[in-house]
C-alpha cells in the first residue's frame, strides 16, 4: 500500500489568504479553486490589477493619477446606466489605484468621476441601490464620509460588463 503524500500550503497575496493541508492533488485542486474565486491569474496578481495593462480595458478608462480621478470613455446604456457607470468606475479605481490605495472609494471622488464621465446623479446611494442590494457593492461610513467598494462578485460583474463594452467598441 503506497503512502499518500501530505502537503501543507499557506500563502497570502494582497488581501487574499489561502491555507490547506492534505493530499497533494486535493490541495492543488483547492488552490486552483481559490485562485479563481479570488480573481487571481496564474502569475498571482489580481485580474483587476493586470487590467490596466490591457489595451482593450484602457480604452474604457482614462486615469489621472495626480487627481486620482477615473473617467469612463464609453457610457453603458440601459435603465441602470448610472448604476453600471458607477460600478465600472469603481472597477476602474480597483484596476488603476488599488495597488497603492485602499479598496474603498470616497463618495465625493466617485461622484466627481461620474460627473467627469458625463453622468450627474443627485444621490449615489439611490443610484447604487440595485448593486448594493445584489451584494456587488459595499457602502461604508456615513453622510459626508461615505465610501464604496466592490465585492468579489462585484468585481467579476464589472469585469464582465467592461468586456462587453470593449467588444461593442
Amino acid at each position: 500500500m503506497s503512502a499518500i503524500e501530505v502537503v501543507k500550503l499557506r500563502m497570502k497575496i494582497g488581501v487574499h489568504e489561502f491555507e490547506a493541508e492534505g493530499p497533494r492533488d486535493l490541495v492543488t485542486a483547492q488552490l486552483e479553486t481559490w485562485k479563481q474565486l479570488a480573481g487571481l491569474d496564474a502569475a498571482g496578481t489580481a485580474d483587476g490589477r493586470t487590467a490596466a495593462a490591457d489595451p482593450a480595458l484602457r480604452a474604457l478608462f482614462t486615469a489621472d493619477a495626480e487627481q486620482k480621478l477615473i473617467r469612463l470613455r464609453v457610457s453603458p446604456g440601459g435603465q441602470r446606466r448610472n448604476a453600471d457607470a458607477a460600478l465600472l468606475i469603481l472597477y476602474g479605481y480597483h484596476t488603476w489605484f488599488a495597488a497603492t490605495d485602499d479598496e474603498e472609494v470616497p463618495a465625493t471622488r466617485l461622484k466627481a468621476a461620474l460627473a467627469a464621465s458625463g453622468h450627474r446623479p443627485k444621490r449615489l446611494d439611490r443610484v447604487l441601490a440595485p448593486h448594493l442590494a445584489a451584494g456587488l457593492v459595499l457602502k461604508g461610513g456615513r453622510h459626508r464620509h461615505e465610501t464604496y467598494a466592490l465585492t468579489m462578485p462585484g468585481r467579476q460583474h464589472a469585469a464582465a460588463l467592461a468586456r462587453r463594452l470593449c467588444e461593442q467598441r
